[in-house]
C-alpha cells in the first residue's frame, strides 16, 4: 500500500468551502489527488444561457457544440475555484484534465450521448511526478482522446480509474452521508451481494445506485476500501488523511 489518497468531490460538495478548506489544510505533507465533478454548475450555466439539458441513464447528453460550455463550467469555474481554495490553504495545487500526462485514455461511451467518454487507466508517471514533487493534482472530469476530441466523463468513473492507476483508497464525497437504508439510516459497510440486493429492491436508486456500482468496481480492482460519505461529516479531515472509515465503506479485500 502506498501513501496516496484519492478524493472525489461532487458538484454539491464544492459548496462546502469551510469543510474543504479544513481538508486541504490537513493535507499538508500528504499525497492527495482530487477529482471533481460539477453537474450543478453546468446546469446553472446552461440555465443562464438558455441551453437545453438532456440526460440519459443518469448521464448528461453532451453534444459537441455544448462542450465549450461544459468545459468552461468544469475545468474553469469548478477546477479553478478548487485550485484557489487549495492554494489559500497552502497546498501546491494544480488544476488539470483527466487525460493530462497520458494518465487516462478516453473513448466514446455511446454515440447517442454525444461527447461522453469512458476512461481507462494508462500511465501513472505524470501524477506520481506531481505528487513526488509536492503538488496536489485537481482533476476535472474532462479528457482528450488521441485526435484532440474533448469528452465529458462521469467524475465517479474518472476517480475510479485514477484510484486503480495509483492503487490508492478512494473517497467519494457528496452531500449525503453515505448509503441509507429504507428508514434513512446510514449503512456503515456493504459487500457486493448486499449492495446489489438493495439496488434490486429499490432501497438504492438513481444516482446513488450508479455511485455504489462504481465503488464496488473500484474496490474489487484496487483491493482497498472505497468510501461514500458527506463533506459535512465532522470526521472528514481527520479520517480522510489517516485513511480511516467515513460514511459507507466497500471492502476491497
Amino acid at each position: 500500500m502506498n501513501d496516496i489518497t484519492v478524493l472525489k468531490l461532487s458538484g454539491k460538495a464544492l459548496t462546502g468551502t469551510e469543510e474543504l478548506s479544513s481538508v486541504f489544510r490537513s493535507a499538508h505533507g500528504h499525497k492527495l489527488v482530487i477529482v471533481h465533478g460539477g453537474g450543478v454548475e453546468v446546469d446553472a450555466l446552461f440555465e443562464a444561457l438558455h441551453l437545453e439539458v438532456k440526460k440519459k441513464n443518469g448521464l448528461r447528453v453532451s453534444p459537441r457544440e455544448q462542450m465549450p460550455y461544459i468545459s468552461a463550467a468544469l475545468s474553469g469555474m469548478c477546477g479553478k475555484s478548487l485550485q484557489s481554495m487549495a492554494l489559500k490553504s497552502g497546498l501546491k495545487a494544480l488544476s488539470i484534465l483527466a487525460s493530462d500526462g497520458n494518465a487516462l485514455s478516453v473513448s466514446c461511451l455511446d454515440e447517442e450521448l454525444g461527447m461522453v467518454g469512458a476512461v481507462k487507466p494508462c500511465s501513472s508517471d505524470y501524477l506520481n511526478l506531481l505528487l513526488d514533487n509536492g503538488y496536489t493534482p485537481v482533476i476535472a472530469s474532462l479528457a482528450f482522446d488521441e485526435k484532440g476530441n474533448l469528452f465529458n466523463v462521469n467524475a465517479d468513473d474518472v476517480a475510479e480509474a485514477v484510484a486503480v492507476l495509483l492503487n490508492a483508497p478512494l473517497y467519494l464525497i457528496s452531500d449525503v452521508k453515505g448509503v441509507l437504508d429504507k428508514d434513512g439510516q446510514l449503512i456503515e459497510s456493504l459487500d457486493e451481494a448486499e449492495a446489489l440486493r438493495l439496488i434490486a429492491d429499490g432501497t438504492i436508486t438513481e444516482g446513488m445506485a450508479v455511485k455504489v456500482k462504481s465503488a464496488l468496481r473500484a474496490a474489487a480492482k484496487i483491493r482497498q476500501n472505497v468510501y461514500i460519505a458527506s463533506y459535512k461529516d465532522p470526521l472528514l479531515s481527520e479520517n480522510l488523511m489517516s485513511r480511516r472509515h467515513l460514511g459507507t465503506s466497500f471492502r476491497g479485500f
